[in-house]
């Protein structure tokens, strides 16, 4: 009897492995966005729930797409880039709340606090302002990555008038960095599910017969 027919079928079809991995990557993109868009945030456990079963979907999903072991990394690396993205835009968020209903004040310096020494991580300054017009107290402190201002340092702030957002600089409310860096670590992620689709398609051509046929009728 003749032992060969078309091919043995041991994969999903090309057009089945690009449709899922454009799926993927959308659904990448979709839970990083309902991330983000959650009003008022979420508490840090649940947050890290949510992560952690949107990491066992993934995972799911990458393995049908390539090895378990590249899967499985991927489906990791693309967690952590989503989370690290949210959080970058979330400072892009603040920004830009500044940036619309903020108030351009002159303050002064009335005291400066330094976060207490962690190792190597460095000290974040934090600063007390007052309206140098009336003396008012400017609601929340100014926080810079290192110690810029002395005490009397008189500055040009944006002022959240609500309180909910902490003073900055019109040059420390700009939101384009954080923008970019959070476009580029979800690119990032979305590389991770292009990197699974395509070692599995190289494992699967590498794994698929070459040559011609399966061979004649059985003596």
């Amino acid at each position: 009897m003749n032992a060969g027919s078309g091919g043995s079928g041991a994969g999903p079809s090309r057009t089945f492995r690009v449709a899922l991995a454009i799926s993927t990557c959308c659904y990448v993109l979709a839970v990083a966005c309902g991330m983000y868009a959650v009003p008022g945030g979420l508490p840090a456990f649940l947050q890290v729930c949510l992560w952690g079963i949107h990491g066992v979907v993934l995972a799911l999903l990458l393995r049908r797409l390539g090895p378990t072991e590249t899967a499985l990394g991927a489906a990791l690396l693309a967690v952590a880039a989503s989370a690290a993205a949210g959080y970058v835009a979330g400072l892009a968020r603040e920004d830009l709340t500044l940036r619309q209903r903020g108030e351009q004040v002159a303050v002064t310096v009335v005291a400066e606090r330094l976060d207490p020494a962690e190792g190597r991580k460095g000290r974040h300054s934090s600063y007390t302002l007052e309206r140098a017009e009336d003396g008012g107290t400017v609601p929340g402190e100014m926080e810079t990555t290192s110690d810029l201002y002395d005490v009397g340092r008189r500055l040009t702030v944006l002022v959240d008038p609500e309180g909910v957002v902490r003073p900055r600089t019109p040059g420390q409310a700009d939101p384009a960095a954080e923008l970019a860096g959070a476009a580029g670590l979800m690119l990032v992620a979305v590389a991770g599910v292009g990197w699974v689709a395509w070692r599995g398609r190289r494992r699967g051509a590498a794994g698929r017969p070459r040559g011609g046929g399966a061979g004649g009728p059985a003596a």
